[in-house]
């Protein structure tokens, strides 16, 4: 077996394979995590953003309960796998996930939405005043669903951590050029030698189109920015999403307050490629960083940074075999959302590829 991509699904695909004893190789053209899965804020929650009753609202209620019901069954599996036992230390901190709004945005829909998922048996809470404010730290948030479950972490010693554990060889440096059918194998064209392989799983994400062009219609590329202060007094508990996930606030584990988000400031710019940080990002998250935590207003920044996502139309990622090359298996269009879906993705594709399983792992959104 072969793994193209060293991010998150690419490695928890390949730890999978390994525990089930397929003979397995990832191959990365770079550094293990050095992309998405090793530039976001470290989040490991059940569901999404959007508050629920929009996400049933646009999706339809099987897939939008899919795929809250999946994330929550990607927690369960990572933590009982790897985090709780301590088979790999990344630094998790299972404070809780919160969902808010700044100044009351979005209240109406985000208390509805915890009375909906509630019902449905998801363990969560919704909170108003003064709890809230001291859990976020900050002022303007005065109200919140809260999932205690969810938590935080270091995504780079959890992406290194999973090749640790999984004991498969790693070979970096391996651009994949092509892929090329072999009796009824398929040829992995790389970079330091090709590679022959039973089965083959792309988990490349939003450079998923570089191997498959037809993924560029239904996969976009969107950056995300970052920024850390230097590290502060305790002030933030838990991981926070803003907005509906349009700014999101964790303080790590040394102190520092990481803050994400901010392209709505300009949006249109944060479509493609380039993974560096733009001013005017910055800049939004700077003004949100003050607003929202005045008591942060005048810690330095520590550090910037950018990765590029992947976000689909529908807001579901693509999972399948690829077409006239059914040895071919691809995941791509995570939506920000690879950490709470990636270790029960890759274990899915590990049994596709293993001939396990042929089902959808999400239904079908609604037209």
């Amino acid at each position: 077996m072969a793994v193209i991509g060293g991010g998150f699904v690419g490695l928890s695909t390949a730890y999978w394979l390994s525990r089930m004893g397929k003979q397995t190789l990832l191959l990365e053209a770079g550094h293990l995590a050095g992309r998405a899965s090793g530039r976001n804020a470290g989040f490991l929650l059940t569901g999404s953003p959007e508050p629920y009753v929009r996400l049933e609202a646009r999706v339809g209620a099987e897939a939008a309960r899919a795929f809250w019901e999946l994330t929550r069954e990607n927690r369960e599996l990572l933590r009982g796998e790897l985090l709780d036992p301590g088979h790999i230390e990344c630094g998790f901190q299972g404070d809780g996930s919160w969902l808010a709004g700044v100044g009351g945005e979005g209240e109406a829909d985000l208390e509805a939405s915890g009375e909906r998922l509630a019902a449905l048996g998801f363990e969560i809470e919704w909170h108003r005043g003064d709890a809230v404010r001291q859990e976020s730290g900050s002022p303007r948030i005065t109200a919140a669903l809260h999932q205690p479950r969810d938590g935080c972490l270091d995504p780079v010693l959890l992406c290194r951590g999973l090749a640790e554990a999984g004991g498969f060889p790693v070979r970096t440096g391996a651009w994949v050029h092509r892929l090329e059918p072999h009796g009824d194998r398929i040829e992995v064209v790389a970079d330091g030698g090709n590679v022959v392989a039973e089965r083959v799983v792309v988990a490349l994400n939003a450079y998923a189109a570089a191997l498959f062009p037809w993924l560029a219609r239904d996969v976009r590329p969107v950056r995300g920015q970052m920024v850390a202060t230097v590290p502060v007094d305790p002030l933030i508990r838990g991981a926070w999403y803003l907005n509906h996930g349009f700014e999101y606030v964790r303080q790590a584990r040394d102190g520092s307050v990481v803050i994400g988000g901010g392209r709505r400031a300009a949006d249109a710019e944060e479509t493609g490629f380039l993974e560096y940080p733009t001013a005017g990002v910055q800049g939004a998250l700077e003004r949100f960083v003050g607003e929202t935590y005045p008591v942060l207003a005048a810690q330095p920044i520590a550090r910037r940074w950018a990765g590029v996502m992947a976000f689909t139309s529908d807001g579901m990622p693509r999972i399948g075999a690829a077409p006239e090359m059914p040895a071919v298996l691809y995941a791509a269009g995570f939506n920000g959302h690879g950490m709470s879906l990636g270790f029960v993705t890759g274990r899915h594709l590990a049994r596709m590829a293993a001939g396990e399983t042929d089902r959808p792992l999400l239904p079908s959104p609604q037209s």
